[in-house]
């Protein structure tokens, strides 16, 4: 099945997402993942995931809930 044609609402939810991503203390998060964050095994990633009000854990939360948010629109047709 072809998928619908995308709408104005399609656009702005879109738009919108890329707005959140230009704010600062995300900016910030997805920089530390991309540079930063390369967990040789589970356990470091458990450490930064179980180490709440840290900086680190904080910016694992963001960027993990960013693309939830923007994976859940697709998956469900929020979004064409």
């Amino acid at each position: 099945m072809m998928p619908k044609k995308p709408t104005i609402d399609d656009a702005r939810l879109i738009l919108e997402l890329y707005d959140l991503r230009r704010e600062p203390e995300l900016r910030k998060a997805r920089q530390w993942w991309l540079i930063t964050f390369w967990p040789k095994n589970a356990d470091d990633f458990v450490k930064v995931a179980t180490t709440m009000g840290s900086e680190e854990n904080n910016w694992l939360r963001q960027v993990g809930s960013y693309w939830g948010i923007a994976v859940s629109f697709v998956l469900n047709g929020v979004v064409s």
